[in-house]
């Protein structure tokens, strides 16, 4: 199964352009702050991913990672402050999954003018498999009762 496959099974089909539709029964944990996070991101790989597929490249993507790096940084701080709050026992390997996924996420930034398109591309595409499906779909799925508003 690719990868837009796994991401659109139980959804409309995407727009031109879209690798992730954003859908409120799979993505949405029930507050509206981090919801609106997740959306957030969403949109943002969206917009790596429309550049990809676009001919010209309008994007600087060093700067669109840097855009990423700042809203998946808040998210994930106001996921943690929110399940220690809240006493979650999965906070600890929720925070590591945070830790690694931003060091993936900042390596990827650091290196995105020296790495061949390829291997960038498939970086870039393995972080946002792990990130979407591996983290939203799973950890903060299985979260949830502790992210509610």
């Amino acid at each position: 199964m690719s990868l837009l496959s796994l991401f659109h099974s139980h959804t409309p089909p995407p727009s031109v352009g879209e690798l992730i539709h954003w859908d409120e029964s799979l993505l949405s944990v029930g507050n509206p702050v981090i919801d609106e996070e997740h959306r957030a991101i969403v949109e943002c790989l969206n917009r790596v991913y429309a550049d990809w597929m676009a001919a010209d490249h309008r994007l600087n993507l060093e700067e669109e990672l840097g855009k990423l790096s700042v809203v998946v940084e808040t998210h994930f701080a106001n996921e943690e402050d929110l399940m220690a709050r809240r006493h979650c026992p999965t906070l600890p390997g929720h925070a590591r999954d945070h830790r690694d996924m931003l060091a993936e996420l900042h390596a990827i930034a650091k290196n995105v003018h020296a790495l061949p398109q390829a291997k960038l591309e498939a970086q870039l595409l393995r972080f946002i498999r792990r990130l979407v499906m591996a983290h939203v779909l799973s950890w903060d799925m299985d979260a949830r009762d502790y992210l509610r508003a």
